[in-house]
């Protein structure tokens, strides 16, 4: 059986393709995912100034990302979430926690003066361990 390289880049289709970064990057058995903001996957930002329903997307993004590189939610261990706005907190954790179940890692909520565009609302990142 051929071994796994220590290192594996992911990005994946069915998202959008940022052209200076990789979406995730695997070294040993961790696999750590680059903060996915609400764009879909032609690349246009969903629902400006709705941080609900960009959640929804960010976490679809998220999913198809750990998806590829063979994990699901229960494999996360970290998420770090930052938002512009701590009025959006109540509802991007209610879809946080709808697709997370029972399985809760550790989070660190940041509130922040701004991401790469003044519409996203959000941007969220995660590391996962994966099985051998």
């Amino acid at each position: 059986m051929a071994e796994r390289p220590f290192f594996e880049m992911y990005q994946p289709d069915g998202i959008y393709q940022p052209a200076s970064y990789n979406h995730a990057m695997r070294a040993g058995n961790t696999l750590y995912v680059a903060g996915q903001v609400a764009r879909d996957a032609h690349g246009e930002l969903v629902a400006p100034g709705d941080a609900a329903e960009q959640a929804q997307q960010v976490f679809h993004n998220l999913g198809v990302v750990l998806k590829t590189a063979g994990a699901d939610w229960r494999n996360v261990v970290k998420i770090t979430t930052y938002l512009v706005d701590r009025n959006d907190s109540a509802a991007v954790t209610a879809v946080r926690l709808a697709h997370f179940g029972e399985h809760r890692p550790p989070h660190t909520g940041l509130i922040i003066a701004g991401l790469g565009s003044p519409d996203v609302r959000l941007e969220v990142e995660v590391i996962a361990v994966l099985e051998d």
